[in-house]
């Protein structure tokens, strides 16, 4: 009698304990940002528990001039479900440095669970307003070649690749026979 009713106890305790939800940080990458911008930061959660619930980001030790935003909303994770959070990582006018963030869940019924990832504030020097300039079309290495000689240089690795092809299928014919 007393195995039937310890049977029926560890049986009741464990549905119990599988009709909870639990969530867990799934993915919370190192992100680099620059002072006074704004960056989208992709946080992806799953519910390993055996119930549904409502759940939202919590985020500790934010240093000061970084904030965050699109974290109060909760949304509905079903059991085994996965969500990612798209959260705006803003900076002030903060100086360079490495910091180490957790970001956690909040959610009813789930043992609370963190995950650290790397915040990494860049210094705004020359190189990077240079960058910027020639990402936005300015190749000044390029200005001194002539227009006959932008051309002839695709053409020129085509034809190398139009020779390599031909190669490997004659090698691959003569093995054929």
């Amino acid at each position: 009698m007393r195995k039937l009713a310890l049977i029926v106890f560890i049986y009741a305790a464990l549905s119990a304990a599988a009709a909870t939800p639990y969530f867990k940080v799934i993915d919370a990458p190192d992100v680099s940002i620059q002072p006074n911008t704004t960056i989208t930061l992709p946080i992806t959660i799953q519910n390993i528990g055996g119930d549904g619930a409502y759940a939202r980001l919590v985020f500790r030790g934010l240093p000061p001039g970084i904030s965050v935003s699109n974290v109060t909303r909760a949304r509905w994770v079903y059991p085994g479900g996965r969500m990612t959070f798209n959260v705006n990582l803003s900076a002030g006018d903060v100086p360079p440095a490495n910091h180490t963030i957790e970001v956690g869940i909040a959610a009813k019924g789930s043992p609370p669970n963190y995950r650290s990832f790397h915040l990494i504030v860049e210094n705004v020097s020359e190189e990077s307003v240079i960058a910027e300039e020639e990402m936005a079309g300015e190749h000044p290495e390029t200005n001194n070649v002539s227009h006959g000689a932008e051309r002839q240089i695709p053409a020129a690795s085509a034809m190398w690749s139009l020779l390599a092809v031909a190669a490997a299928h004659i090698m691959r014919s003569r093995r054929q026979h």
